[in-house]
């Protein structure tokens, strides 16, 4: 449970956000006209052309049909885009729980529903500005709230989510929900986001355990309840030989298949890349077994620094930001494949670490956290060949470490306000 938090630092207001400048509605006006124009750009494109999305809705009008969602889908893909059928078997790697999701999308054609879910993609994405705001009290009203959101459309990994209609800006929200929620006392509510954010993607797993650690069990409750009825849901949608076959061959083969790629920047394929198997290439140093371990041995140690940072006394309110870009910075570096388009869930624990260093002056590491941010974002598909995954894993370990390190910093607590004297005036 969160202790109740007697002594609060002195509130944050940034004034330019409550008195906007003309400068100010002009950086505005021209970050929204910059992540409009991308936008438009995308949706012009993307849904015209095979991407990740491709997997959601044939999957559902599959299942709404009466058929196994998880069996290969290259005769649709290649139905949808007037192409050659795929060589390799297309399947649909999210899991059932997902299906639910896009019940509202199933009787658009695609394109449509391609174009519907990127705007469900801008209204997340608007929604994790706004309450994360909130939440570090500088509000941004809606309008400021959406003019931010598009323009972080231009930030590479961030746009990605919108050029291949990914899932991973409602897995962000969902967990934003959740710290909004769970800063506020409201239990269910917060139950309900985490269970959201779980279905549709199992990486947000670890901020169940870190509710665990917590000891919130009236979280966990409704928490539980949700994932209970999305995964009812999504076993009656898919059905027992979908269920099967995804368990039993759609994410194996994923499995399988991509951690060793040069981009996936998580421990996993670092190990993969050296120790194998790989499918992409010869491992340096192929040894059987030894990747799995280490991977193993990795999350152990990540995780346990974790635990040890967050302690198990209740946090102060105060404190609690910063727990939750600890979990979210370590989240990632638990994911078995880590792609560009996930980093959207590092927004708001980088908005809090951000905001901490700065109130605190630690400039040296607020200058490692931007850093590590640009290694992040480099547009790798223009810029750089393939094989940033190595980078950047120590990129996201920066931004672990740092996260870990004002966790720790903030167990020192703030000092009370100065008391009024005598005959002071109030």
């Amino acid at each position: 449970m969160i202790a109740d938090d007697r002594v609060h630092p002195p509130a944050r207001a940034w004034t330019a956000l409550h008195t906007p400048t003309w400068l100010w509605r002009l950086a505005l006006a021209a970050l929204a006209l910059l992540g409009a124009t991308q936008l438009w750009w995308i949706l012009s494109q993307s849904p015209w052309v095979w991407h990740d999305f491709t997997q959601d809705h044939v999957a559902i009008r599959e299942a709404l049909g009466g058929r196994n969602p998880y069996l290969p889908q290259n005769a649709q893909i290649a139905e949808l885009f007037n192409i050659a059928a795929p060589k390799g078997p297309a399947y649909s790697f999210h899991p059932p729980t997902t299906l639910v999701f896009f019940l509202p999308l199933a009787a658009l054609p695609y394109p449509a529903a391609f174009v519907a879910w990127d705007l469900v993609n801008l209204a997340s994405l608007w929604a994790i500005v706004y309450l994360t705001a909130r939440c570090l009290a500088r509000p941004l009203e809606p309008l400021p709230s959406l003019a931010v959101a598009l323009g972080l459309v231009a930030v590479w990994p961030l746009r990605e989510n919108f050029v291949e209609g990914q899932i991973n800006i409602p897995v962000a929200t969902g967990l934003v929900a959740y710290w909004y929620w769970l800063r506020d006392r409201r239990a269910g509510k917060a139950g309900l986001a985490l269970a959201a954010a779980v279905a549709l993607k199992p990486i947000a797993g670890l901020f169940v355990l870190y509710a665990a650690w917590r000891r919130e069990w009236r979280l966990l409750l409704f928490a539980a309840a949700g994932l209970a009825l999305f995964g009812l849901l999504g076993a009656i949608l898919a059905g027992p030989d979908g269920v099967r076959d995804y368990v039993s061959t759609a994410y194996p083969t994923h499995a399988d298949l991509w951690p060793g790629y040069p981009d996936n920047a998580s421990p996993e394929g670092f190990f993969t890349r050296l120790f194998g198997p790989d499918p992409w290439k010869r491992p340096s140093f192929p040894t059987p077994g030894l990747a799995s371990a280490l991977t193993l041995v990795s999350w152990v140690v990540l995780v346990g620094l974790l635990c040890a940072a967050l302690g198990r006394r209740a946090p102060l309110h105060s404190r609690l930001d910063l727990e939750f870009a600890a979990v979210g910075a370590a989240l990632l570096l638990v994911t078995p494949i880590i792609w560009p388009h996930y980093y959207v869930v590092l927004l708001a624990p980088l908005a809090i670490l951000a905001a901490r260093l700065i109130d605190v002056r630690a400039w040296a590491l607020l200058a490692a956290l931007v850093i590590a941010v640009l290694v992040l974002c480099v547009p790798r598909n223009d810029l750089v060949p393939r094989g940033m995954g190595n980078v950047q894993l120590f990129a996201l370990l920066a931004i672990y470490a740092v996260a870990l390190h004002q966790l720790w910093r903030s167990l020192t607590p703030f000092p009370p306000p100065p008391s009024l004297g005598e005959g002071a005036v109030e």
